[in-house]
């Protein structure tokens, strides 16, 4: 009776999964603006994404001027999967799997620190920043039969940076990350590669929020009007500033970007507001092109896929705050949105800034970011009720049958007057185009096409 059971259990198994693969293909209709509300709540789907989204791309996990010395480490995330980004003594950054290989508990409990080796708490088995298994207690009792060294710390096998910023992935062979990057690499100079250096300021905030991490990837990438709606509390406050035309930036791997202009140039606003002392510098590091376009730039977000967004914008200054010359300011914000379930995400939020902004400047730039897009920032608190109260509504077996639209700009035309040197398309309204890339990027890795 067993056997019978099993083998039912087992036929059962394989057309749940053919019926799977076979419903994939309609989750997304990109030529049509179209997205099926199933793949914001289905855990059969965030199953796939952990193995087909999570376990193969190239993921951000940290920015070199965290783990400045060797020794120095933070513990991220990977998808589900715990990791240590730790600088060995030999100066190099490598990503471990944060999982003991004896029994599998976690090795590291810190967020950040500094270690020449970590010792498991549960037996004692001890690995080396280069991740190698250097000692096991009562190592005699296996005989002969255990060998240290296959069974050092779990490594990334890929793992590279651009810009400072820290990448990983757990697929072997499949490119470097200049190649993943592609024309973002353009994007990313703007704002990693403007000047002398960039650094992190403070450890990375963190907050969960009850809603699936695609609505936070797919807004940064490209959902510029739902701030007039959900943020339409800028005017009556004093925060909104007058932008002019937009231009949006897409590649075949999913990564987009959206620029906003300032509509009139104004003295105040050149180079993102950011402060004079820094102009020689970014003047003498940018591309000629790249330079054109940052001097007029008012806003610039996007993200990189699948789950590291950027933020680098200009908000005007609080009467208190406007101790320095200028009436606007900017800040630069990386977030990540780490799955945890297929209704629950952990937002992740780090501030940079260039290294050598005056200390008024940076304060009152750090004074601004927390206020806006911090944990408690008025606009986060804003997108956090919208994706939860999706990710509620879709829960439904009416509601996750919807097919939910993203029509806008179906028709768009590569933009004439950009100043800058890679392709762009121009937004002289609003458009759903970058939403659309990033939806359907994540259906051909979901349905493990061109990945």
């Amino acid at each position: 009776m067993a056997i019978v059971r099993s083998k039912s259990l087992g036929v059962r198994n394989r057309k749940r999964k053919r019926d799977l693969k076979k419903s994939l293909r309609g989750l997304v209709r990109a030529d049509k603006g179209e997205v099926s509300g199933r793949i914001f709540v289905d855990p059969e789907i965030y199953k796939l994404e952990q193995e087909r989204v999570f376990g193969k791309a190239w993921l951000f996990v940290a920015h070199d001027s965290e783990m400045p010395k060797p020794g120095d480490f933070v513990t991220r995330k990977m998808g589900e999967d715990p990791v240590i980004v730790w600088r060995g003594q030999d100066g190099k950054v490598r990503v471990f799997l944060n999982v003991c290989r004896h029994r599998g508990r976690k090795v590291c409990g810190e967020d950040l620190g500094c270690a020449a080796q970590f010792r498991c708490p549960y037996h004692g088995w001890t690995y080396s920043n280069k991740g190698e298994l250097i000692a096991v207690p009562f190592y005699e009792g296996y005989q002969g039969r255990l060998d240290k060294g296959e069974l050092g710390l779990y490594e990334a096998p890929r793992v590279e940076s651009y810009g400072g910023m820290v990448f990983a992935s757990w697929e072997k062979g499949k490119g470097s990350l200049g190649d993943y990057l592609g024309e973002m690499k353009w994007v990313m100079d703007l704002m990693f590669r403007r000047s002398d250096g960039m650094e992190v300021v403070g450890a990375p905030m963190r907050w969960e929020v009850d809603a699936n991490w695609k609505l936070g990837a797919a807004n940064f990438a490209g959902d510029g009007h739902h701030t007039f709606v959900t943020h339409g509390f800028q005017s009556s406050v004093g925060l909104e500033l007058i932008r002019g035309h937009s231009y949006s930036l897409q590649t075949e791997n999913g990564h987009t970007a959206s620029f906003k202009f300032w509509k009139t140039e104004r003295d105040e606003n050149y180079c993102l507001a950011l402060p004079r002392e820094l102009w020689p510098e970014m003047e003498r590091t940018l591309k000629p092109d790249q330079w054109r376009v940052l001097e007029s730039l008012s806003t610039l977000v996007g993200n990189i896929f699948p789950n590291m967004s950027f933020l680098d914008t200009t908000i005007r200054l609080p009467e208190e705050l406007r101790g320095l010359e200028q009436r606007t300011i900017s800040f630069l914000t990386v977030r990540q949105w780490q799955p945890k379930e297929a209704g629950k995400m952990e937002v992740w939020s780090w501030l940079l800034m260039d290294r050598n902004v005056p200390p008024q400047w940076r304060e009152a730039s750090k004074e601004c970011y927390l206020r806006s897009f911090g944990m408690a920032g008025i606009f986060e608190q804003d997108d956090a009720e919208n994706w939860g109260e999706i990710t509620r509504a879709l829960r439904g077996g009416v509601a996750r049958r919807l097919w939910l639209q993203y029509k806008m700009g179906l028709k768009f035309a590569p933009a004439t007057d950009w100043p800058g040197s890679v392709r762009v398309y121009a937004q002289p309204n609003f458009s759903e185009l970058n939403e659309r890339v990033f939806y359907d990027r994540w259906l051909r890795l979901i349905r493990l096409q061109n990945h």
